[in-house]
């Protein structure tokens, strides 16, 4: 099967987009790309050119992005899922599915499709864009319609209609795990100490401060990344997972989509580096199969000894294993399903 995989920002369409990105985050995109063509499809990832002949794709794999976010290829998408009806596929790489899909919307008010500051932001799109005006329309229908499959990277097990307001038969999830660069703490216990600090790493730190004061950390130090405007540390991820290491907890808060499953790399990176992971409940159950471990607060961690610390991680890692084993047929079986 030939497949094109597109979307509507730049690293929606870009392959390999993280070894340029400022933070080095690699999405789910590349584990993506690496099962299918395992799987003996032909993928391309990149931008579509308005006007373009698609009749070569078998599927179109098109993530959807908020119009305020720098969807630089916002027109591409809409024009693509406007011009293509059959054999697409919907797809979220950000878990703030209700603000997408608020942001597409409102572009079917009156003179908001075509804002200067969205016209001037878009790239590789014709001078007369306003002559797409229908197809574009269209595209946003489409979306609004919720007809087409969406695909969404999760752990198996949870209730994928906790992240978005979606026909529960067109969902469909995978764990991009198994072929996902799993990037691994280079921290070494035989020369190091692993500090008693809780780590917690967030670009959206405003609807987390709750959640955060209710972890009663005591004495161990927290130690935030992310907030520029706080004057937080904002690191590359092969650094904070490299940190993750060096630091016994690792707070991991959880949103409105809590039970639903959405794919992390924390946990496994936080697992490999011999941490210890707190969170919301119904996503740690998901990650652990284990309510004990699932369960644990970091205040709890507070009054163990080192060698209770290290069973602790130990466990939880042999539970995430166990629970979701990098099985690359797995995710084939997972993928096999949208694509049918």
């Amino acid at each position: 099967m030939k497949i094109l995989i597109t979307g509507m920002n730049k690293q929606q369409c870009t392959e390999n987009f993280y070894k340029t990105s400022q933070l080095k985050i690699i999405p789910s995109h590349i584990s993506l790309i690496a099962c299918l063509r395992d799987m003996g499809h032909e993928v391309e990832q990149r931008g579509v050119t308005i006007g373009e002949d698609l009749s070569s794709y078998d599927k179109v794999i098109c993530y959807i992005h908020n119009p305020s976010g720098f969807a630089r290829f916002l027109y591409n998408g809409l024009w693509l899922l406007g011009a293509r009806e059959e054999d697409v596929i919907l797809a979220f790489d950000d878990w703030q599915t209700e603000g997408i899909y608020k942001g597409l919307m409102a572009l079917q008010d009156d003179g908001k499709l075509f804002r200067k500051y969205f016209k001037d932001m878009a790239e590789r799109i014709p001078d007369n864009i306003e002559q797409y005006e229908q197809v574009l329309n269209k595209g946003l229908a489409a979306i609004e319609a919720k007809k087409h499959p969406m695909l969404v990277s999760a752990f198996a097990g949870g209730d994928l209609s906790l992240l978005i307001d979606y026909p529960k038969e067109l969902l469909y999830g995978f764990n991009p795990n198994p072929y996902h660069i799993n990037l691994q703490s280079n921290f070494n216990p035989l020369f190091d100490e692993k500090q008693k600090v809780f780590n917690y790493a967030g670009l959206i730190q405003d609807k987390t401060k709750k959640w955060i004061k209710e972890q009663n950390i005591g004495d161990w130090k927290l130690k935030k990344y992310g907030s520029r405007k706080d004057g937080q540390d904002r690191v590359i991820e092969p650094e904070m997972v490299n940190i993750y290491g060096q630091q016994w907890g690792v707070l991991m808060p959880g949103y409105f989509h809590a039970g639903s499953g959405w794919w992390r790399a924390r946990p496994l990176q936080v697992a490999d580096a011999g941490s210890i992971l707190i969170g919301d409940w119904k996503e740690m159950v998901l990650y652990y199969d284990d309510d004990e471990l699932a369960s644990i607060k970091a205040h709890e961690l507070i009054m163990m000894s080192d060698n209770q610390l290290k069973l602790v991680a130990a466990a939880q890692k042999k539970a995430l294993y166990t629970t979701h084993p990098l099985d690359k047929d797995i995710q084939q079986e997972e993928l096999k399903k949208v694509l049918t």
